[in-house]
Formats: structure tokens, sequence, C-alpha cells
């Protein structure tokens, strides 16, 4: 691609351009390297690196469509910018260069094709050997139910919003009626906002108690941190007139403490399955 000007400088970090914003030029790196993203429902989702003598952005001289991702300077970047006027008039005198911009594309298709495989076997691999979130937390609730007699138990985490307590598993008679809980609301909220496991005895009395439809007696409520990190809590409860003791409490804290360890890592397990889900379906929206 020849350069005709001394280009345009980017600072590390600096929009090129914007996903879905209108383009009407090409973009040729003339020194530094170019960040290509796309927006995700999990955030920005990386796409390609790209480096001295690429090209990106070509799309718009050949269809009116908005931009497809974001392009952002990594590191100090210079650019040279080709509008269609200009590129029209440099294929017309070196046809040449149609076909290094053809060669270009090709090139970034294989790439990006050779990353969409590599996500994919990885994915699969760690399918092979980690368990589902819902499988770790079953196996605490089991630990658990053989430490410390219990009618009931649950393993509540944070959802998404970092605000609401979803029941990730569970044993025992299920409540007919389904309590929503926010951080600071009821037992395990209260539990999970202060950091500190509650054992209740006579749980009627407590004001923090949200009934569900089934009579509780007693109840020991462990938040799961993870360092600063609020992962949920991990609940027992009796429905018999049996009580928990302090043995019980401290037992119940001790498993809690080693089982964030195991929660923490499917947590982090199943965010990077979702990143490569979307990696998966943006790579095949490109028809590579």
């Amino acid at each position: 691609m020849p350069i005709g000007e001394l280009g345009r400088n980017f600072e590390d970090g600096a929009v090129i351009f914007l996903e879905d914003e209108p383009g009407d030029c090409m973009y040729y790196i003339i020194e530094g390297k170019v960040n290509i993203s796309r927006s995700s429902t999990e955030g920005e989702v990386h796409i390609a690196t790209l480096g001295e003598g690429e090209i990106f952005g070509e799309m718009s001289l050949f269809d009116r469509l908005p931009r497809s991702a974001t392009a952002k300077a990594y590191g100090e970047t210079r650019l040279l910018t080709v509008d269609k006027k200009k590129f029209f008039a440099s294929v017309s005198r070196d046809p040449t260069v149609a076909f290094k911009i053809l060669e270009a594309m090709s090139m970034r298709t294989r790439r990006l094709n050779a990353e969409y495989m590599k996500a994919r076997n990885e994915k699969f691999e760690a399918l092979k050997v980690a368990l589902q979130l819902e499988q770790v937390c079953s196996l605490v609730l089991d630990e658990a139910r053989q430490a410390v007699e219990a009618d009931n138990g649950s393993i509540m985490l944070l959802d998404k919003d970092g605000e609401t307590l979803k029941i990730s598993a569970a044993f025992g008679k299920e409540q007919p009626k389904k309590v929503e809980l926010k951080v600071g609301d009821g037992i395990a909220g209260k539990v999970l906002e202060s950091g500190q496991a509650q054992m209740i005895n006579n749980v009627s009395v407590n004001p923090l108690f949200k009934p569900g439809g089934q009579t509780i007696n007693s109840i020991v409520c462990v938040p799961l941190l993870n360092g600063d990190r609020k992962l949920g809590v991990l609940n027992l409860s009796s429905v018999s007139d049996k009580i928990f003791n302090i043995h019980d409490f401290k037992l119940i804290q001790m498993l809690a403490s080693y089982s964030t360890i195991a929660i923490q890592s499917a947590l982090d397990l199943a965010d990077f399955r979702r990143a490569v889900d979307e990696l998966t379906m943006i790579v095949d929206n490109m028809g590579i």
C-alpha cells in the first residue's frame, strides 16, 4: 500500500472508530498497533490486534453499513486514512492495490479462524476436566449434610447484578413460596452484607427472618467469601426441635472457608465459557 502522506497519530487507547457508527474510509497502519473489538452481553470482546502494514475498516469502501467493530490504538500509533475517492484513484493508477487489500483481508480471515478454533478447542478441553457450578455447590452441600444434621440446606450465590441472591443448589423439602433476597435483606442477605456468620435458634422471633411457607426452627447461615469478594451464603436449617450447637457452627464455617476456592473456580470457568460462546457467535456471524 503506497504511503503518500505522513498520516495521523493516535495515543494509546484512543478510539479510531466505534462499532455501529457510519464509516467512509479505511486505515493503513504505518506504525504501532490497533485493537479490534466488539460489544457483547458480557462486555467488550477482543477480536484481533493488527500491526504495522495491515489495513482495517476496508468494508466501508464497499458497503454503506455501519462499522461492525470498534478500533482503538494500542500504544502510540500512526495511521494513514484512505477514503473511497482516494482508494479508487490509487486502484486506477496501480491495480495491484486492490489485490493487496484482498490479500490482507484473506490473511486476517485465516488468523481469526485459527484464533476461533483455538478458543473452541480450549473450551472443549475445559469442559472435560471442570465441574459445572451447580455440581460444585451440590458437592459442598453433600459435605455439609455429612458434617451436620440438618433438614434443609442451600447455597445462594450473587446474581450478575451483584445484588440478588439466587439458589444454586439445595436439599430438603422444597419451599412452596420462593423468597427473593437482596444483599442486606433477610438473614442470608444480612450475613452476606456483614460478612459475619450467624447461628439462630428459634428463628421465628428473629425480625430478619422471611418465612417461605415452611416452619423453620433453627438456622446456620455462613457467608462465602473469597478475600474481599462476596460470593454468596451457605444455609442449613432444621424444622424439628433439634437445635444447632457451637460445634455445628464451627464445622460449617470451616467447610465454607475452603469451599469458596472451588466455587470461585467454577464461577471463573462459567465466565470463560460465556466469553468463548460470545466469541464463537461473533466469528460465526462473520461467516468464518
